[in-house]
């Protein structure tokens, strides 16, 4: 037996035009006018970025009153987080772009995201590396463990690249005990080396060194000064346990490139930019801090390759301005206002009713043709 569908006797091609329009229309208005929906973590975030903010802002104020002048074709933004080119204590060559990119305190945001991501809540260790290259990271590093109340266990190196905290009297731990005399952040690092190559300082002068000595002793910080690369991993490993006090540590952070921390350049690379949940098969090979505690199941953090992470949060590459807290799509991101497609789908039903399944549709338009017949003048007989 044959299926019988009804249907009106004749279907209006003007009415199909007009249900055409409203859809191609309302597709287009739903696609440019989306909403800016606040991203999960959104109220810890600012507020780790706002710390952050004010740690920077208060370096800058140190370094001019030093009288540290800022040179604005290596700082445009005026952050006054941006080292030299070349200074006594300057271990290896840098980004300057990348430099730039991180005097952001933004990214104390996506810090808090990936903590959140790795697992991290309150009260939970958190085990952090450290080097002079980044100054501006780990100043959002620790902002965000703060926000977050997350206990930070750091172990700094003392050098730093190009364009990192290389002044011989405002070290990255300088830098770091100033906040923490400032009431602006509470964690310190514990121990501290003297970085660069094979973390013992390779190829920088004996005057670097002690330059970097002295520092790390006016900061009254443990000094790790390891007889091989292993035993500098050996060292750092036991002395994260031991400021654990036996709670499980529930992430790692490496920020930049040290060699002890990610295994050499070879290591750093093998690592994704970001959060790292599993260690890739290669990077299980490579001896470092982070290769260990991956191989314990903890998810690690490594805060490399800097542009490529700002651009995958929407944070701007190498500022001519200091950015504002907030901006970004670690904080909003746009998404489809669901009340404008619900109105477009049930026009769009309304209109295939009127014009297709029923003679409504049909009947109106007839009306309407006809008043416009009515209103037109006659013409003369």
């Amino acid at each position: 037996m044959k299926r019988l569908y009804w249907r009106p006797k004749q279907v209006s091609h003007a009415g199909l035009l007009l249900v055409g329009m409203i859809s191609v229309g309302g597709m287009i208005a739903v696609e440019l006018f989306r909403i800016d929906t606040k991203q999960p973590g959104f109220d810890k975030k600012v507020q780790a970025a706002e710390l952050a903010r004010r740690c920077m802002d208060a370096i800058k104020d140190e370094r001019i009153n030093r009288g540290e002048s800022i040179d604005s074709d290596l700082d445009p933004a005026h952050t006054g987080m941006i080292g030299k080119l070349m200074t006594p204590v300057t271990s290896v060559s840098g980004d300057l772009g990348a430099k730039q990119t991180a005097a952001n305190p933004n990214f104390a945001a996506v810090v808090v995201e990936m903590l959140l991501q790795a697992g991290v809540r309150k009260g939970d260790v958190v085990a952090v590396g450290f080097t002079g290259s980044f100054p501006s990271l780990n100043i959002c590093v620790i902002a965000a463990l703060e926000t977050l109340e997350a206990k930070g266990v750091m172990i700094s190196s003392a050098s730093a690249s190009q364009f990192g905290a290389n002044l011989p009297d405002l070290l990255w731990i300088d830098m770091e005990r100033i906040l923490h005399e400032k009431g602006l952040l509470t964690a310190r690092s514990v121990a501290c080396s003297l970085g660069g190559y094979e973390d013992v300082g390779l190829g920088l002068s004996a005057e670097s060194r002690d330059l970097i000595m002295a520092g790390i002793n006016r900061n009254q910080l443990r000094a790790i000064q390891p007889g091989s690369f292993t035993e500098s991993i050996d060292v750092r490993m036991s002395i994260f346990r031991e400021q654990a006090a036996r709670q499980p540590i529930k992430a790692y952070i490496n920020v930049g490139g040290g060699a002890v921390s990610v295994g050499r350049s070879i290591g750093k690379g093998t690592y994704q930019p970001g959060l790292n949940k599993k260690a890739p098969r290669a990077a299980l090979k490579i001896d470092s801090v982070m290769t260990r505690f991956m191989k314990e199941g903890v998810p690690a953090l490594h805060l490399v390759q800097i542009r490529e992470i700002a651009e995958a949060y929407g944070l701007p590459s190498a500022p001519a301005q200091m950015p504002t807290v907030g901006e970004g799509k670690i904080y909003f991101q746009p998404e489809y206002n669901s009340w404008l497609a619900l109105s477009l789908l049930v026009a769009i039903f309304l209109g295939l009713y009127a014009f297709v399944l029923s003679d409504v549709g049909l009947r109106i338009l007839k009306g309407i043709a006809r008043q416009r017949d009515s209103s037109l003048p006659h013409p003369a007989v």
